[in-house]
């Protein structure tokens, strides 16, 4: 790798560099175990036997980011791309199916030496060719009942410069299918096992710009968002000839979120926010009518939940990770209800023209449950104190 020196200062563009990025075609192979999470793959379904090994392979494309941008330096200059993932559960006689995943996912290096690396890589995408089920079919409480989930895939890798064009990696990865109760039923597949991956670098490898980083100005942040959901609940109930049976309605979520932070450096930010929701799934319940489940009626009061939350972003240029631990102080007391008052929010957002922001959460509870899936849409208001030369 070389490393080359340039005076500008900018936040935004630095190198003198017009060229693209150099890209890469990756490809590996992983293999290892599904994690027992539930009964279906414990063993209680159709083949009455416990779901053991996988098999998966990925075609990546690769752009390697070079410092142009301050933030790629101050993140040892990642690797960023797209995917196509194929996975093959052994046991499955394809009662599941065997999941096809399209998928986005960025390479951060930990730390670099002068010939390899340790990385970690984040991949998040749609998957595909899942067998659609019913919330309960057959006796059997299938884990993932939609043709389509969300693909989450993360892990630690170590990588060797094996010559001027090729890599190799290997490591440890955690990968994860839901729809976040979009349709149920949404127990989840979770799998962890072990990658290796070779890469071949187009042309040559590229060279690493590197300047002095200038003191970050902290900074002020106010952001409003809106996020739009829906989650279906399922329920249990006898029919007219005795036999238990199941279904899920499907119900709408709103939330309003506030959220003030402050920025202390290139990549973090810590905050603090409340948010009001209205969530027509909490609480739900069902009544029969003519032998025929429906809706039970409800007053909106009691679907309007309030919450405070800590706020911790990992800032990379435009685009932030998230976390928020939060907890209700307003929650209707409902009979039957599991949703306990404290939830986890991690995602993304990206910020477009400066101010405006979008981004996909996941709302969870138990630090393992996906609640549901926040699509939010929101602006930002950005500023300094006067005295910023004390700083």
């Amino acid at each position: 790798m070389v490393f080359t020196a340039d005076t500008a200062l900018s936040e935004e563009v630095i190198s003198k560099d017009t060229s693209g990025f150099r890209k890469s075609l990756g490809f590996y192979y992983q293999t290892g175990r599904v994690i027992q999470s539930h009964s279906f793959v414990q063993g209680e379904n159709p083949m009455n036997t416990a779901y053991s090994w996988y098999h998966a392979f990925s075609l990546k494309y690769d752009i390697h980011t070079d410092g142009r941008k301050l933030w790629q330096q101050l993140y040892a200059y990642p690797v960023w791309g797209i995917g196509l993932y194929s996975a093959f559960l052994v046991n499955d006689n394809d009662e599941l199916g065997n999941p096809l995943a399209a998928y986005m996912y960025i390479d951060l290096p930990l730390k670099r030496w002068q010939k390899w690396s340790l990385d970690y890589e984040m991949g998040f995408g749609i998957a595909f060719n899942w067998n659609r089920h019913d919330l309960r079919e057959n006796n059997y409480y299938y884990p993932i009942g939609s043709k389509s989930t969300v693909f989450i895939d993360g892990g630690i890798n170590a990588t060797w410069e094996l010559s001027k064009h090729v890599d190799l990696s290997a490591g440890i990865t955690y990968t994860h299918f839901s729809n976040g109760a979009i349709r149920l039923p949404n127990l989840g597949v979770n799998m962890v096992g072990a990658r290796l991956e070779v890469r071949y670098i187009f042309k040559e490898r590229p060279e690493f710009f590197v300047r002095a980083i200038p003191k970050y100005k902290k900074e002020w942040e106010w952001i409003i968002l809106a996020a739009p959901s829906m989650r279906q609940v399922g329920f249990e109930y006898i029919a007219e000839n005795g036999d238990t049976l199941a279904l899920a309605f499907d119900y709408g979520i709103i939330s309003l979120s506030t959220t003030f932070n402050r920025q202390f450096s290139y990549k973090i930010k810590i905050g603090a926010g409340t948010d009001i929701s209205y969530n027509a799934a909490y609480g739900a319940d069902i009544v029969m009518v003519n032998g025929i489940p429906e809706k039970a009626p409800f007053q909106t009061k009691d679907k309007i939940l309030i919450g405070l939350y800590p706020s911790f972003e990992l800032v990379l240029g435009r685009l932030s990770m998230i976390a928020q631990p939060g907890f209700y102080v307003y929650q209707k007391e409902v009979e039957g209800n599991d949703t306990p008052r404290t939830y986890q929010r991690i995602g993304v957002k990206y910020h477009f023209w400066k101010n405006l922001v979008v981004g996909v959460n996941i709302r969870a509870f138990n630090f393992s449950k996906a609640d549901f899936i926040e699509w939010n849409i929101g602006y930002r208001i950005k500023w300094q104190k006067s005295y910023r030369d004390r700083d």
